[in-house]
């Protein structure tokens, strides 16, 4: 078993982060985000030595410099490599509030929340998504999902026919399922957490109800997806 900060820290660095011989990184655009990593790091392991920064690409991270840290970590995971990760059985034998804890975070480095309006039949287009090039870690997500009474679709390959993009993806979809989610889990990650506010609101934004459509079209443009 392990308390919540170590496993939004495990989350986060299997999803955005890594760890390396003589240090541990965690990427995001998201300052929410990298503050409470940076908060969850002091927490779990003290005043460790830290760096920021930014690359060139415009990406904030973090940088800590801890053997005993990086040491710890690795119990969890021997390897933070994307195709190698999974949930740790620390984890898994947690509570609930830890799970859901470990989950959210994950969701809120590799998971998407997207509502469309297809044009032709004026009608939304709702799911979350998360993608990962592992294929066990989506599996254990599914099952731990289904422990808070999510129903999610079945895992499937991003691009099916691709030979460079191995991901996987595992969808969400259905009003009872968002809301579920929302309650549940969530995003902590602000645009997303008001992208599925947008997606369940949206169920009562139909083309006749001219006024809230309009009102959910024009929230929905605001919400700029960056690139990350």
């Amino acid at each position: 078993m392990v308390s919540e900060n170590v496993a939004r820290i495990i989350a986060k660095i299997s999803g955005d982060g890594n760890v390396y011989k003589n240090q541990v990184m965690y990427f995001n655009t998201c300052d929410v985000l990298l503050d409470e990593f940076e908060n969850d790091i002091r927490i779990v392991f003290g005043n460790v030595p830290m760096t920021k920064g930014r690359m060139s690409s415009g990406t904030k991270y973090v940088r800590f410099n801890d053997k005993k840290m990086i040491e710890k970590l690795k119990e969890y995971l021997s390897s933070y490599n994307s195709f190698y990760i999974f949930i740790p059985k620390e984890v898994l034998n947690s509570e609930e509030n830890v799970l859901k804890e470990y989950i959210r975070a994950f969701y809120d480095d590799e998971g998407c929340a997207s509502l469309r309006l297809n044009q032709r039949t004026r009608e939304w287009k709702r799911n979350i998504t998360l993608a990962s090039n592992s294929f066990k870690m989506l599996s254990q997500v599914k099952i731990i999902l289904k422990k808070f009474n999510i129903t999610t679709n079945t895992i499937i390959r991003n691009r099916a026919n691709s030979d460079y993009d191995k991901s996987f993806v595992l969808s969400i979809t259905g009003k009872d399922n968002f809301i579920l989610f929302h309650k549940k889990i969530g995003f902590k990650h602000p645009r997303k957490a008001s992208m599925l506010d947008l997606i369940i609101r949206s169920y009562g934004a139909t083309s006749k109800n001219q006024l809230e459509f309009n009102k959910i079209k024009k929230e929905k443009k605001k919400l700029v997806v960056p690139k990350i």
